[in-house]
């Protein structure tokens, strides 16, 4: 029984340090928050967090936003060019959030054409992506980013 208990731990010692290898550096750690059904306020909520995160000094600026905002839902249309009135807050937290590469903000293409949303109505620091779930997984398993 001791020996299968020192195997094991062998094995999983091996697996972590296996796995650290492939993990990125603490200052290279990358987040994306997959969004789909969320109100202003909740997305509000994350992106202060964002801020938090920047003003803390847990995210640097260097030049790649840590934070992958991947938008599929209702909460698109709050972002839009038309609604910035309605949404004055969520709109100019999020530009500059960005504008300081802590945050970037994706919109899925997808989504937007079965909603009659036109890319040209998005705010101009949103990228398209074309499916919202693939861009979040790609994101994941290509470039290692963890859930924010």
């Amino acid at each position: 029984m001791q020996r299968l208990v020192s195997v094991l731990s062998l094995a999983a010692l091996l697996w972590v340090v296996a796995a650290s290898g492939q993990a990125p550096a603490a200052d290279d750690v990358r987040y994306v928050a997959d969004i789909e059904l969320q109100n202003s306020e909740q997305l509000v909520g994350l992106l202060e967090r964002a801020s938090e995160l920047f003003l803390n000094g847990a995210v640097t600026q260097d030049g790649v936003p840590k934070v992958s905002f991947v938008l599929h839902g209702p909460v698109i249309r709050d972002m839009l060019r038309q609604n910035y009135s309605a949404n004055r807050e969520l709109v100019n937290l999020a530009a500059s959030l960005s504008a300081l590469q802590v945050v970037e903000i994706k919109a899925c293409r997808t989504w937007m054409g079965i909603n009659g949303v036109e890319e040209t109505q998005l705010q101009p620091f949103i990228v398209p992506v074309n499916l919202a779930r693939s861009e979040v997984e790609r994101l994941r398993k290509e470039e290692h980013y963890l859930d924010f």
